[in-house]
């Protein structure tokens, strides 16, 4: 399930291991099932333009063939763009029949083990999460963590062919935050723990755990919301940062101040005390208004291209986001997508 608006609003190439020298980018990016495919015959800078990413046919799948997750490798390798990180959705079914049938050997299988070979074998250094994202009240991805540590423990025949992590999209705290009801809001974040708990459960290695936050969700009217939860009095952000390895922030905006005053508000100083990584999240989608996002529309906003995007993450530095590294979503959407001369395609490099 991709970001909601509402939330938002408030929120063919080598096959070897590339290596650019030097240091690299530690970008997170997220992969979502499908992403627009220029390839498509007729497929042009109109139905980019449209971007009806539900129902047409210019959106195909980003990693269930050789070519299109080289396309993806190719993106994480792009020299000085480096990706470190990347959620990878289109895994719950999959790992699910598995779990349920107990069956390694199934086709899903063996293209979860061959895209998780690759990625690691083909891009330094590269994590790679499970994505879930039921994003309901109930915390559903709870339930779908044992799904990798059974996969991870019985299907991988080496560590290349594990996930490196759990990843969560679940943007139902956003109706709770304000909630009188305390217990609300403390069974959400029990419910959050179970999949810190659950993913600590793999018996080979450790399954670390990512979870996506909103700027706001530590807040209520504009102010700061802290509440007692086991044990510890503090807002919801940090007690979510509490619970995971790691979080993105859907700061919900493309220029500075803003940035970085919602990253404080998300508790950045105390991801770092804790040296727990905290990502920047940038839309690069269609969606509404448009200051949030860097997609090509009409907006009395300028800079809706990659290059901006880019020039926006290497200020980091010089506005109190040193040593943070940003989150693009998504992949070929429309980051490397190639639909617009403003968004190229790192297909080949």
């Amino acid at each position: 399930m991709e970001l909601t608006t509402q939330d938002r609003l408030v929120s063919g190439a080598s096959c070897f291991l590339t290596d650019t020298g030097g240091s690299r980018g530690h970008y997170a990016m997220y992969v979502w099932r499908t992403g627009f495919d220029p390839n498509v015959h007729g497929c042009d800078q109109t139905d980019f333009l449209d971007w009806n990413s539900k129902h047409s046919h210019c959106f195909t799948h980003t990693w269930n063939s050789p070519d299109k997750r080289q396309w993806l490798w190719n993106t994480c390798n792009l020299p000085g763009r480096e990706i470190s990180s990347i959620f990878l959705a289109d895994v719950y079914h999959k790992l699910k029949a598995g779990f349920l049938a107990n069956d390694c050997d199934s086709s899903d299988i063996t293209l979860l083990r061959t895209t998780l070979s690759e990625g690691h074998s083909r891009v330094t250094n590269l994590k790679i999460y499970a994505l879930f994202a039921a994003s309901d009240i109930e915390v559903s991805e709870r339930h779908m963590v044992p799904y990798v540590v059974w996969y991870n423990d019985n299907c991988a025949h080496t560590d290349q062919e594990k996930f490196d992590g759990v990843a969560v999209n679940n943007e139902a705290y956003a109706a709770i935050k304000c909630s009188s009801d305390l217990n609300q809001r403390t069974t959400y974040l029990d419910r959050l723990q179970e999949i810190h708990d659950g993913a600590q459960k793999q018996r080979h290695g450790r399954l670390l755990t990512h979870f996506s936050v909103s700027w706001h969700w530590g807040q209520c009217n504009g102010q700061s919301q802290p509440f007692l939860w086991r044990g510890k009095t503090s807002d919801a952000s940090h007690h979510m940062i509490d619970i995971f390895d790691s979080i993105d922030v859907q700061v919900g905006y493309t220029t500075f101040p803003q940035i970085n005053e919602r990253m404080d508000l998300a508790g950045l100083n105390y991801s770092r005390l804790l040296n727990k990584p905290s990502f920047v999240t940038f839309y690069t989608d269609k969606t509404e208004p448009c200051q949030i996002t860097f997609f090509p529309q009409t907006c009395r906003w300028s800079g809706r291209s990659e290059s901006n995007l880019f020039s926006v993450i290497d200020q980091f530095p010089q506005n109190g986001l040193s040593g943070i590294q940003p989150c693009i979503h998504y992949f070929r959407g429309v980051y490397s997508s190639g639909g617009h001369p403003d968004w190229p395609a790192h297909s080949n490099h």
